[in-house]
């Protein structure tokens, strides 16, 4: 029993030491230097929203509100039957660097999200484009630091960290602990030499020229996870990504309590292990049974289960951390080895919803699994 006790205490050393280097290395959004020669680099941006009417006129005004660049913005109305894109259209005909793009039926063969995004960036034709989703929220100047910061780095995508909006402390808990399994992906991108990939659809920046190389969307047409697999396709075609921490400049609204993280990714964690029912069963159990059996350890070890104990509460370390560095209270940070736990309750019933149902519901269309499986990016 001590060999394995051992082993548990150094996992979680290890992960705790890891987690808070991430944390400790996460770039944060260097601020824009000025152009003296007055130049503004052109952005197309997109968006694709259906039935949001609110959020999809307030995205557009955050959008159209950017300074430092030449912004063109594109909505995309997916199907929408409460007004929203006769809404858009009020607004783009005030406003001229606003259009609209309407979807009236989903083409056999597509997701509805990866469908919108391609007919709005079909023909748009500026060196950079900028995905967002109807609750992202921009400082006036966050596209042009982003541009600015991807330029001097020399990379073709970007993703940004955002912050969170209305959120409860429990919430900002259950947060840290998804943000501290992101910034392992995170560090893999940002390497000197890439490793990985990854991609956040709330935030996507990326050169056209890199985006049509690797076929845009229309690659991506049946991904639940089309942002994050544009990100490996960058990846594998040689393009650089690079992310940085921005949570003064760009904010989106969820995650606001445990059960509404639950259900945001709801349909996309087990699309993360590409709806595989082995491995899911398998990454369940053991991070449902690694931290119970670490955190219950002197209840069925006696003195010397406290050594995996106290390693496993070490990895709030990290998360008390991230919570500073987001202007969250550290208690917050603290709590992430309970609430980690979260994670796998996700998983499951991300894995239990998709598999029950036969597939995914999202945007009101269903989507087979045998489909999924079939169509998704190898």
């Amino acid at each position: 029993m001590t060999p394995a006790l051992i082993a548990l205490t150094l996992l979680w050393a290890a992960l705790a030491l890891h987690d808070l280097v991430a944390v400790r290395r996460l770039p944060r959004l260097p601020d824009c230097p000025s152009d003296p020669d007055g130049g503004r680099p052109r952005v197309d941006a997109l968006f694709a929203v259906r039935d949001d009417r609110d959020d999809a006129l307030t995205v557009a005004a955050s959008l159209l509100h950017q300074q430092g660049v030449a912004m063109r913005v594109t909505a995309v109305d997916d199907r929408s039957t409460d007004g929203t894109g006769a809404a858009l259209a009020a607004l783009a005909a005030r406003e001229p660097r606003l259009r609209v793009r309407t979807v009236r039926e989903l083409p056999e063969g597509w997701l509805g999200k990866p469908h919108a995004l391609h007919v709005g960036a079909a023909d748009v034709d500026a060196p950079w484009l900028l995905f967002v989703d109807g609750d992202t929220r921009l400082s006036a100047d966050a596209v042009a630091r982003a541009i600015a910061a991807a330029e001097a780095a020399g990379v073709d995508h970007v993703c940004l960290l955002p912050a969170h909006r209305d959120t409860t402390w429990l919430g900002r808990a259950c947060l840290l602990a998804f943000h501290l399994t992101v910034l392992r992906r995170v560090a893999q991108a940002n390497a000197r030499r890439q490793r990985g990939y990854l991609g956040t659809g709330s935030f996507t920046l990326v050169r056209a020229a890199a985006y049509r190389a690797v076929g845009g969307h229309a690659a991506l047409r049946f991904e639940v996870l089309e942002d994050v697999m544009l990100g490996g396709l960058l990846y594998r075609a040689g393009f650089r990504t690079r992310l940085w921490l921005a949570d003064d400049a760009f904010s989106i609204s969820w995650g606001r309590t445990p059960s509404d993280l639950v259900r945001v990714v709801r349909k996309n964690m087990f699309a993360v292990l590409r709806y595989r029912t082995g491995l899911a069963a398998l990454a369940i159990a053991i991070a449902a049974a690694l931290p119970l059996g670490s955190l219950l350890a002197p209840l069925w070890a006696g003195p010397v289960g406290w050594w995996p104990c106290a390693a496993y509460l070490a990895t709030g370390v990290p998360g008390a951390l991230l919570a500073r560095r987001l202007g969250w209270q550290a208690t917050a940070g603290l709590a992430t080895p309970v609430t980690r736990l979260l994670l796998a309750y996700a998983l499951f019933v991300s894995t239990a919803t998709t598999l029950a149902q036969g597939g995914v519901v999202w945007r009101g269309t269903r989507y087979a699994l045998a489909d999924l499986r079939r169509h998704m990016v190898r």
